[in-house]
């Protein structure tokens, strides 16, 4: 794996300060939700960006981390697929 993929995540949260957390029981996404969820990505025009630690298992859920440059995204992120923002 190069420095750079390794990186990538905390660069991620530098750039795009605006990380929504979404806590999934189960362990996974789901293939529709994470086609929806790509789809909102496509219809904004933006780049899915992953933040550090994408996946955090805490209290037997699964915490996945996206990052966004606004708030408004980010707000618009929750409003349709639900997680809290974790603002750097």
């Amino acid at each position: 794996m190069t420095e750079r993929r390794v990186n990538r995540p905390l660069t991620n949260e530098s750039k795009y300060p605006y990380i929504v957390e979404l806590a999934v029981t189960g362990g996974a996404l789901g293939v529709a939700l994470s086609r929806r969820i790509i789809d909102f990505h496509k219809a904004r025009q933006i780049q899915l960006r992953h933040g550090c630690c994408t996946i955090l298992k805490q209290e037997g859920k699964t915490r996945y981390r996206w990052c966004f440059s606004d708030l408004k995204t980010a707000q618009s992120f929750i409003e349709q697929f639900g997680g809290t923002i974790k603002q750097k």
